[in-house]
C-alpha cells in the first residue's frame, strides 16, 4: 500500500505521512474514546518517573520513521530487491543479539546453531522470492524495481544503511513488547509508536520544504485501497508489540516475515496486473522462509539446541 502510493505521489516522505498521519488519528480516537487506553498512558508515564522503564524505550517510533526515511534514500539508488534483503538481514541477525542480551520482554536467550540457521534461511528465502518476482517475465527492472539498481561502491552506503534500519526494526520490536507490559494494551503502545514516528517525519518534511528540496503534492489517481497503509501499519505495531513477549524478538520477526510474504502473494495472486509474478521461484521463497519460522519452535533438531 505505501509502496503504490508513494509511486503515485511521486514523493515517499508525503506516503509516509500519510501512513503515519492516517494511523495516528485513528489511534487518536481510540485513546480519547478508551479509558483503558489512557490509563496505560498514564500507567507507562508513572513507571517512567518511578525508574522502572527507561525513557529511551518509549522512543520505538523514531526507530520506525527512520526506516521509511533510509527506504527513501536507499531505494531508489539500490533498488527494491536489495534493500528488501539487506534489510531483512539486519532484521534476522540484530534479533538475535537483542534476543541474547534480553532486550524483550520475552527475557534472554542463547545464541544457538538453530537460531542462526533460521535467521540465514529467513534472509536467503525472502531474497529468493524477492529476485523471483522482479525477474520473472514481463516484469519491470529498472531502477527501483530491478534485482539491483547499481553495482560496486554506488551502493555500499544504501545497503549498508538498510542493514542498520533493518536492525534497528528489531529494537523497536523489542522496546514496544517492554512498553506494552508496562501499559497492558497495545493501543497506547502503538499511539505511543505513531506520535513519535509522526514527529520525526513532519520535522524532516518542514526542514526539506523550507530548503527547497519538496514539492508540491500530485497524486496520479490511486486506487482506493492505496490509503489504509496506515491502518495495516497498526495492526502490525500492535500485534508485534504483544507477541514479542511470548515468542521473543527473533521468532516475531520470522513469523511476521513469513506474514507479509503471504500477504504479499496473495495481493500478487488477486491482481492480473501481477499474476505473473507468482513464479515456482517465489513459492521456493516463502517455503523456505516460513521453514524459517518454524524452526525456533523445535527445541530439539539433530541434536542443536534452539
Amino acid at each position: 500500500m505505501n509502496g503504490e502510493l508513494s509511486a503515485r505521489l511521486h514523493e515517499p516522505v508525503y506516503a509516509a505521512l500519510w501512513s503515519f498521519g492516517s494511523g495516528w488519528l485513528v489511534l487518536t480516537v481510540v485513546l480519547l474514546t478508551s479509558r483503558r487506553t489512557r490509563a496505560g498512558i498514564r500507567a507507562l508515564v508513572a513507571d517512567i518517573r518511578a525508574g522502572g522503564l527507561p525513557l529511551w524505550q518509549t522512543f520505538g517510533g523514531l526507530l520506525g520513521g527512520t526506516y521509511v526515511l533510509v527506504q527513501s534514500y536507499a531505494v531508489p539508488l539500490a533498488g527494491v530487491a536489495l534493500f528488501t534483503i539487506a534489510v531483512v538481514g539486519g532484521q534476522t541477525g540484530y534479533a538475535i543479539v537483542v534476543d541474547k542480551i534480553g532486550l524483550g520482554p520475552a527475557g534472554r536467550a542463547a545464541v544457538t546453531p538453530l537460531r542462526v540457521v533460521a535467521a540465514i534461511l529467513a534472509t536467503v528465502g525472502v531474497g529468493i522470492a524477492v529476485l523471483g518476482r522482479v525477474g520473472a517475465p514481463g516484469s519491470m527492472n529498472g531502477v527501483t524495481d530491478g534485482p539491483v539498481a547499481a553495482v560496486g561502491a554506488a551502493v555500499a552506503v544504501p545497503v549498508v544503511l538498510a542493514l542498520l534500519v533493518g536492525g534497528l526494526h528489531s529494537v523497536q520490536s523489542a522496546i514496544n513488547g517492554r512498553v506494552n507490559v508496562v501499559t497492558g494494551t497495545p493501543w497506547a503502545t502503538t499511539w505511543l509508536n505513531f506520535t513519535n514516528g509522526l514527529l520525526l517525519l513532519a520535522t524532516v518534511a518542514l526542514l526539506r520544504r523550507v530548503a527547497g528540496g519538496l514539492g508540491p503534492v500530485h497524486v496520479d489517481e490511486p486506487p482506493g485501497w492505496v490509503w489504509f497503509g496506515g491502518l495495516a501499519g497498526v495492526v502490525f505495531v500492535g500485534v508485534a508489540a504483544v507477541v514479542v513477549r511470548h515468542l521473543g524478538v527473533l521468532h516475531t520477526m520470522l513469523v511476521l516475515l513469513c506474514g507479509q510474504l503471504l500477504g504479499a502473494l496473495a495481493l500478487d495472486l488477486v491482481n492480473p496486473a501481477t499474476r505473473h509474478t507468482v513464479t515456482s521461484v517465489v513459492v521456493v521463497g516463502l517455503v523456505l522462509t516460513a521453514v524459517a519460522a518454524v524452526l525456533p519452535t523445535l527445541r530439539r533438531v539433530g541434536g542443536l539446541g534452539s
